[in-house]
């Protein structure tokens, strides 16, 4: 399975409406660059994709063409269990999230389970984020530090 294949089935999954919807709430996301998934069909989508040796190929693959590529590579990171590996897909993903729906999204479950490690990267990313990222990282943050 490639990245085209990845788009594909994106688009199989593609509710017109919906990307219609989603493009007046986004201004900050050219309309071409949305599909149109739903979210709940994307988070499945997420789970079964991490099953494949395809997920990895596809986390390399940064920037994405479309919105909605953005939103599962979100998922996907949020799945990761290895705080190691997740904190260095989170750091080369973060360059590229350029809307609040992305920034939304992003919550990896094993960062909750390691606040005090995260510290030194959460203050890389607070001097470093973009208009987009800004706060992402408070949700990670120990509470003493924000």
């Amino acid at each position: 399975m490639s990245v085209q294949d990845i788009q594909q089935e994106l688009f199989r999954l593609q509710d017109q409406g919906y990307r219609d919807f989603q493009a007046k709430l986004l201004p900050t996301v050219a309309p071409e660059r949305m599909i149109g998934v739903r979210t709940p069909a994307l988070r499945a989508y997420a789970k079964a994709l991490l099953k494949e040796p395809a997920a990895e190929g596809f986390l390399q693959a940064l920037p994405h063409r479309y919105f909605d590529e953005d939103q599962l590579h979100a998922f996907l990171l949020s799945e990761i269990r290895d705080f190691d590996r997740c904190v260095n897909q989170v750091d080369r993903f973060l360059p590229f999230v350029d809307n609040w729906a992305t920034c939304d999204q992003l919550s990896p479950r094993c960062f909750k389970k390691h606040r005090r490690e995260l510290l030194p990267y959460i203050l890389l990313w607070r001097r470093t984020s973009t208009p987009r990222t800004r706060g992402w990282w408070r949700t990670f943050a120990p509470r003493n530090t924000t």
